[in-house]
């Protein structure tokens, strides 16, 4: 997933890189501190300590009070989960960048969790204006922004996360503790993940044995195309913590792959879930002669997944997941695409 997100962002965020570059320019004066730290960091506070990453150094407030991210999956969901809340963030490419009100944006992060906080547009084409304008004392970017760095140091100190390395994301988990390293909150991330991990085991409790000798599949609906994701996938690290019954062929996808629907078969299992963007997704893509021949189909199995609710990469995400899951493994969810038979 990390990988098409590359594909996807990056080269949009180029364009909009290069047409505000001579904004940039013309209200910022070139930095000329050292250690690469640009006249505004140096401006930001007498008291930061110096953070650094794969593109530089930032020198960052003790406590910054005015964040804005680049990133809802990992990083708008990582502060949200410390109990920091940025004045202003980048929402989703699944979402017009304009709106919050009402609706749950990728990641699955709740309205009442975002409630105040800034759109400065979509993950692909964010607002440098507006970002200007939110005087932010701290910016925090990921891989698919990281071409404009330049530009935002110049507006205030910005960090940038790798989320994925080598085409490889990092763990989420990783992800994590390295925010919550970068703001100081070690302990309260460490707590964050305990409370996660007690969820795991609860859920693990309540599911006994009633999945063994049983395999899950997970098949990935992009309009009328198949894919089969990377075995590093987010939801496969739950499937992991859960020691889910993960179908063998999938873990040996090591990036995502395109299929046809012909080859549906060779990933059916007992249980089948299709991610997919349900506002968006034709029931009749579901009645096809060959997903209604899987097994996973006849024995009533198979599901429709909410890539909003699949789609994570921090522990709010991982929890509302777990609750998403919680209704197929544990409370026996029917699916209205594929009713079950008898």
């Amino acid at each position: 997933m990390m990988t098409r997100r590359i594909h996807r962002l990056i080269k949009p965020f180029l364009l909009v890189a290069l047409s505000v570059l001579l904004m940039i320019t013309a209200c910022h004066k070139p930095s000329t501190s050292k250690n690469n730290l640009s006249t505004a960091q140096a401006k930001a506070t007498s008291e930061c300590r110096v953070i650094k990453h794969r593109l530089g150094e930032a020198c960052i407030p003790l406590k910054p009070k005015r964040i804005v991210t680049l990133d809802a999956q990992a990083i708008l969901d990582s502060l949200l989960a410390l109990g920091i809340k940025p004045v202003g963030t980048a929402v989703d490419h699944f979402g017009d960048g304009q709106d919050w009100s009402g609706k749950r944006f990728f990641p699955a992060l709740l309205p009442e969790l975002v409630e105040g906080i800034e759109s400065v547009g979509a993950e692909s084409t964010p607002s440098l204006e507006k970002i200007l304008q939110l005087k932010p004392d701290l910016i925090l970017l990921a891989n698919q922004s990281e071409l404009a760095y330049q530009q935002l140091s110049k507006i205030a100190p910005a960090v940038l996360i790798d989320t994925w390395k080598d085409k490889i994301p990092v763990p989420i988990k990783e992800n994590f503790r390295h925010i919550a390293k970068i703001m100081g909150k070690e302990k309260e991330g460490e707590e964050v993940l305990a409370q996660y991990q007690e969820r795991v085991a609860e859920f693990k409790n309540q599911l006994g044995d009633r999945l063994r000798g049983l395999e899950i599949s997970v098949i990935y609906t992009y309009y009328h195309s198949f894919e089969i994701l990377a075995n590093s996938s987010h939801y496969y690290q739950v499937f992991q913590d859960l020691n889910l019954p993960i179908k063998p062929i999938l873990l040996r996808q090591e990036y995502f792959t395109q299929i046809s629907i012909e080859k549906i078969s060779d990933f059916d299992a007992d249980i089948l879930f299709f991610i997919a963007d349900i506002n968006n997704t034709s029931p009749l893509l579901y009645q096809h002669p060959l997903i209604r021949s899987l097994k996973a189909f006849k024995n009533g199995k198979a599901y429709i997944a909410d890539i909003r609710s699949w789609e994570f990469y921090g522990p709010i995400g991982m929890n509302l997941f777990l609750d998403d899951l919680a209704k197929y493994l544990l409370e026996g969810k029917q699916d209205p695409y594929f009713p079950r038979r008898g």
